[in-house]
């Protein structure tokens, strides 16, 4: 498998290492960058391959050995699944965010930001927390030299109305085969509640996405929330943080509202991927 992989078509192999049980293979595919590591046991080889731009290779560059090492190929006994009760946070944890304003402001889960060492959203440079709302479910970051973006429409923005609404956001790369593609979840709204919850929790990577009303306009923001219960702490449970608040929480942190279409294609520019890497 080690001498395959540094033999595919159109890969140009820079370094190379093989040990007894795992292979690290990286230097460029086609265009992009690529780094390719591998284990092996039981007889069964598993491996990740990350590809990327060159021109991001200044954001993924000192990204790219912490993602790759945050791979478990063989999970031990008794490993618990993301989402489980009382799952160690991952080394590296992937979300969404929504541009809100063309300076380089993106609003994310607050959540999906404990215990970062670097934020990151691919394409822009790294960013850093500017404020986070009262409640603790929303964070302001900022990446700093971002211009001309996309800011999704907060100007006349809708209220949580019909129970149902489409989230828009960046799935993790586990479920999309190591992609980036911004996609589309349809859910339904609980009951009445300052953070309005879904019915179900979104797959890995739409925290931090947009949810649109039915007329697709930008309605508020996918968080999870953990669960207040009685013994261990139960999965997260997933809300929306209205538009209304986004409005107030943005006006105090001094971002002025935008304006902006409505309709997946008008929203889809202004969501973006964030990456947490922990230490």
């Amino acid at each position: 498998m080690f001498e395959q992989q540094k033999k595919m078509p159109r890969r140009r192999v820079a370094s190379s290492a093989l040990q007894t049980d795992t292979f690290v293979v990286s230097g460029m595919q086609g265009l992009k960058k690529m780094v390719v590591r591998g284990a092996f046991k039981d007889g069964e080889v598993r491996d990740i391959t990350i590809l990327y731009d060159q021109a991001m290779e200044g954001t993924m560059d000192p990204l790219v050995g912490r993602m790759s090492s945050a791979f478990v190929p063989f999970a031990a006994a008794g490993y618990a699944v993301a989402g489980a009760a009382d799952t160690a946070r991952r080394k590296v944890e992937y979300g969404s965010g929504v541009v809100v304003s063309s300076a380089g402001h993106v609003l994310t889960d607050r959540n999906l930001l404990d215990g970062c060492n670097v934020i990151a959203i691919p394409g822009l440079g790294n960013a850093e927390r500017v404020a986070t709302d009262v409640l603790g479910e929303i964070a302001l970051l900022r990446v700093h030299g971002a211009r001309n973006l996309t800011p999704a429409g907060t100007i006349g923005g809708a209220a949580l109305g019909d129970p149902g609404v489409t989230l828009l956001g960046v799935a993790d790369p586990q479920t999309q085969g190591g992609g980036a593609d911004v996609s589309t979840v349809q859910a339904r709204l609980g009951a009445p509640a300052p953070s309005r919850p879904l019915e179900t929790v979104p797959a890995m990577g739409f925290s931090g996405a947009a949810a649109l009303d039915a007329q697709g306009r930008f309605a508020g923001l996918l968080v999870l929330k953990a669960q207040v219960v009685a013994g261990p702490r139960g999965a997260p449970q997933a809300a929306i943080v209205p538009i209304d608040r986004i409005r107030n929480f943005l006006e105090a942190n001094y971002v002025a509202p935008a304006s902006g279409g409505a309709g997946v294609e008008a929203v889809k520019p202004s969501v973006a991927r964030v990456i947490c890497v922990r230490k």
